[in-house]
């Protein structure tokens, strides 16, 4: 029997858009689709070994490299990214390029392996949101972005060394938080420079 894993030219992901329904909608079906062709490799795999009286503990899977760029765009969109790479069941590493910026940021938390090269500039602020209509749906829509916005700190907080303290700075001064490559691993929100 013939087990081939996936290609590693197929486990590319390049992510250089706003983060916004359709780009993000591309990357997760590639991701999808990894996910698949590698659980099937995975099934054949533990079927032949069975087959031949063998156990196999684990089948390594090469990761899926996704290259990333990227100014931020729609927290919902960049949530349902960042569910799709932290779910994934073949591991995702991912490397920036240029810029990691607003949504970016939380999106590349996903990842347990997060490199960058040394010219990428990261940056943080607070979730923007429009608040439009009757003095009550004005309200509604400043405690969904408060919503949000508590996710998107709690996965900074969580995953960083990143404090709450200096993320309220943040909120209270409105302040667009720009960081090197350099502040970012020290930071731990990158893993790795790339020289």
């Amino acid at each position: 029997m013939d087990i081939k894993p996936t290609d590693k030219k197929d486990k590319l992901i390049i992510f250089f858009d706003d983060i916004k329904s359709g780009s993000v909608e591309s990357a997760v079906k590639d991701l999808c689709k990894i996910n698949i062709e590698d659980r099937e490799y995975e099934r054949k795999n533990r079927e032949w070994a069975e087959k031949n009286g063998l156990t196999i503990e684990s089948v390594r899977l090469d990761p899926i490299q996704f290259h990333f760029s990227t100014c931020g765009g729609s927290c919902y969109d960049g949530l349902s990214l960042y569910d799709a790479i932290e779910s994934s069941s073949t591991p995702v590493e991912i490397t920036c390029y240029g810029r990691i910026m607003s949504m970016g940021i939380v999106v590349l938390l996903a990842s347990n392996v997060r490199r960058a090269h040394k010219n990428t500039t990261f940056l943080i602020h607070q979730a923007m949101g429009l608040a439009l209509g009757s003095l009550s749906e004005m309200k509604a829509s400043v405690e969904e972005v408060s919503r949000v916005n508590a996710i998107l700190f709690n996965i900074i907080t969580t995953k960083t060394k990143v404090t709450q303290e200096r993320l309220n700075e943040v909120l209270e001064y409105k302040q667009n938080w720009i960081l090197t490559a350099q502040e970012a691993l020290e930071l731990g929100i990158i893993t790795e420079i790339i020289q």
